[in-house]
């Protein structure tokens, strides 16, 4: 024990401080194992930036995390909303949901556009074009789109394809089974330029553009420990911005 302890005592003072920190373990949902930029899993390690934002803003805080894999969005803010997982990443503010989560101040902004198969065009200006010609869209359970796109939800389920994997939906895209998909920019840039036939449409500028934040269990979650975590957020705006830009 004695020729052990100065090798201990001196793994101990040349360890990175923040092993030590960690006061408060979070479980973070993940939707997706392969949501390239953002998250990419494998073997239960997540990668991606979606997980260098957490490190950057847990970065010398009292708080670590450990990514979960759920089905789908819906299923994370079941999850959320009870209690059994206490964060997830990349939410969208709505009135309904703040009735079960916290929401921190916003870390990035979200442009959700929409993508088409080269080979199978379509005339459309709008997503009321799209509906209206009776043509169908993919989308991602649980996933917010903005007002526009709720509505249409309702009006025009049937319309709308719904899959947990953003693969999958681009893997029916380029089969031509469906005629839309709708995704976050940079992930669609990621898809569109390994699949031939995928691109942009670009006569519409965006499905939706807003602001996301981190959204924290009320059942987990303290209001004091959401404030904590905004200090961090906005102590390191500048590492975030040039993370997603």
């Amino acid at each position: 024990m004695n020729r052990l302890a100065p090798f201990l005592l001196c793994l101990l003072l040349t360890a990175p401080f923040n092993v030590f920190a960690c006061e408060r373990m979070l479980t973070v949902a993940s939707h997706d194992a392969f949501w390239p930029p953002y998250v990419m899993g494998m073997s239960d390690i997540f990668k991606g930036t979606e997980v260098d934002a957490l490190n950057i803003i847990f970065k010398d805080s009292p708080f670590c995390f450990k990514v979960e894999l759920l089905p789908n969005s819906k299923r994370a803010f079941t999850e959320i909303r009870h209690g059994r997982i206490d964060l997830g990443w990349a939410a969208s503010y709505t009135k309904e949901r703040a009735k079960y989560v916290y929401y921190t101040d916003s870390y990035r902004t979200e442009v959700m556009s929409l993508y088409e198969n080269k080979n199978n065009p379509h005339s459309i200006k709008s997503l009321a074009d799209i509906f209206e010609q009776g043509l169908s869209v993919g989308a991602n359970f649980g996933s917010y789109y903005g007002e526009e796109f709720e509505h249409y939800k309702t009006t025009y389920k049937k319309q709308i394809e719904y899959t947990s994997a953003t693969s999958k939906r681009f893997e029916m895209l380029n089969k031509q089974r469906i005629d839309f998909a709708i995704e976050d920019s940079l992930v669609g840039d990621y898809f569109s330029k390994r699949g031939i036939n995928l691109q942009l449409v670009d006569n519409i500028e965006y499905v939706n553009k807003n602001q996301v934040h981190l959204m924290l269990s009320k059942k987990t979650v303290s209001e004091a420990e959401v404030t904590i975590i905004n200090k961090y957020i906005n102590k390191n705006k500048a590492a975030l911005r040039a993370l997603f830009e």
